[in-house]
């Protein structure tokens, strides 16, 4: 396919190619089908689409898509990100599974002490925030962490309203406890030097 002159991203089985016009995905489907069944090889039809960026598509769990216009002038863009760039972010069923594991864990009824439910917690939040954490999700990192310490107030005090961040404040459970914190895990806040939640 690259030595066709096709843009081609690839991982194991699954691959992306990207194309400036609709005629000219068309023929690179048609060209891959060729390929892959001279190996042997179908096209999944039900995971197989041509769509246009705008409109984003998913691969290997994330949700690909151009941006749009941005409402603020350049000089208030902290992130880097421009209008029209193409960005990645986790897609909705990856999310979904990660609060379910998360729940898991942390529902009341568990007979855990936190340091045991951290301990169960870390390795979770820890290969789920390193696969996506050059993505899009300075945003969606800080929202899960808050929940997440939200989850683990709810467990120890048997109830969703509390006063956890009094005796549980974060400082503790990211210090004392060693809980992951998603947004640390981020490469351009993670070389920051270290600051005080």
């Amino acid at each position: 396919m690259r030595r066709r002159g096709y843009s081609l991203t690839r991982y194991a089985d699954d691959w992306a190619v990207s194309c400036r016009s609709a005629q000219e995905a068309r023929a690179a489907l048609q060209t891959a089908t060729r390929i892959l069944k001279a190996l042997g090889v179908e096209i999944n039809p039900q995971k197989t689409r041509i769509v246009h960026v705008r409109h984003g598509f998913e691969f290997l769990g994330y949700k690909i898509k151009q941006g749009r216009k941005l409402d603020l002038p350049p000089s208030k863009i902290k992130s880097g990100a421009k209008a029209g760039e193409m960005y990645g972010y986790p897609r909705e069923k990856s999310i979904r599974r990660l609060k379910e594991k998360v729940r898991q864990v942390t529902r009341r009824n568990a007979p855990l002490t936190i340091g045991m439910m951290i301990k169960k917690l870390n390795p979770i939040l820890n290969g789920w925030g390193r696969h996506y954490k050059q993505a899009h999700v300075r945003k969606l990192f800080n929202q899960l962490d808050r929940w997440v310490v939200r989850r683990i107030w709810s467990h120890h005090y048997k109830r969703w309203r509390n006063t956890g961040w009094k005796t549980l404040p974060e400082e503790k459970l990211y210090g004392e406890y060693g809980l992951v914190n998603l947004i640390r895990l981020i490469p351009s806040i993670a070389s920051r030097k270290k600051e005080p939640l």
